[in-house]
């Protein structure tokens, strides 16, 4: 991933062997809805972790990694892993660990005290409770100190071919093909030409297909410029009475589409990584 995706995409955080009870996969779209772009890694018989973690570090820099270290995994002893692979990594990829609360206090300090004054774990050290509803508060907080959003403050999605965007404006058809979205604006080309429009313009009833999956919004212009022969727009979602963003049921609905997009995405890029370094 090059330098220009990481800036336009966001950054992501990756959720090492966790118990589901720990961080349920129903987290991680609630996390997007908020901003953080987050997925669960696990370890299988078919690539091991210590391989699916190089292969996370090379395809994407400035991710952030969460180690559960109270799993069990094969080859790994969590300390000097730890140690060896924040060595290696410096300053590219951020490192934190969450594990089980202790019972005994003292054993709350000797992990901290490793992790945070040792190895100064640059993301954070936290315990999570078996099924606390908490969990999902302070897993949030966490990724909120650790500025898990990087530069964007939502989380966007490319868009696939057949996705479109068409309204109606001052008597004139206009379509065009959806390049990216995210839950306060999308990005588009027009076929069209767009000499009428005019910065801030209000346009009713858009109605867009984010691959595959349809909804109408209003939206305002913010940015046009040609390029090659088409328009490129920047429009920002509105709602009825002309206040930003989306209405809520849009919004839970884009927001399970950017999820699944990314999700997908992501996850192709991974397994092919995966497979070819198996």
């Amino acid at each position: 991933m090059v330098s220009s995706d990481v800036e336009l995409f966001g950054r992501k955080t990756f959720f090492i062997a966790p118990d589901t009870s720990l961080v349920p996969k129903s987290y991680l779209e609630e996390f997007m809805l908020r901003g953080f772009q987050s997925y669960i890694i696990n370890d299988d018989y078919v690539c091991p972790l210590q391989t699916k973690i190089r292969e996370i570090i090379r395809l994407f820099p400035n991710s952030i990694l969460y180690f559960n270290i109270d799993s069990s995994i094969d080859g790994i002893e969590w300390k000097s892993y730890i140690r060896e692979l924040q060595d290696f990594v410096g300053d590219k990829i951020l490192i934190g660990i969450f594990y089980i609360s202790r019972q005994n206090v003292d054993d709350e300090e000797s992990i901290k005290n490793y992790y945070i004054n040792e190895l100064k774990v640059r993301a954070g050290c936290f315990a999570l409770a078996p099924r606390n509803q908490e969990n999902f508060n302070s897993i949030l907080k966490v990724l909120e100190q650790a500025g898990a959003k990087g530069r964007r403050s939502l989380v966007r999605a490319k868009c696939s071919a057949s996705s479109s965007v068409s309204f109606r404006h001052e008597g004139a058809n206009f379509s065009g093909h959806l390049l990216d979205v995210n839950l306060t604006h999308f990005r588009c080309d027009l076929d069209s030409n767009t000499d009428s429009f005019q910065i801030f313009d209000k346009i009713r009833d858009v109605s867009l297909t984010v691959d595959g999956t349809p909804f109408i919004s209003d939206a305002v212009l913010i940015m046009k410029r040609n390029s090659g022969g088409k328009t490129l727009c920047v429009f920002m979602f509105i709602k009825r009475d002309d206040t930003p963003d989306l209405e809520k049921d849009a919004e839970r609905l884009l927001n399970q589409k950017i999820y699944q997009i990314t999700l997908s995405e992501n996850s192709a890029l991974l397994q092919q990584a995966y497979k070819s370094a198996s």
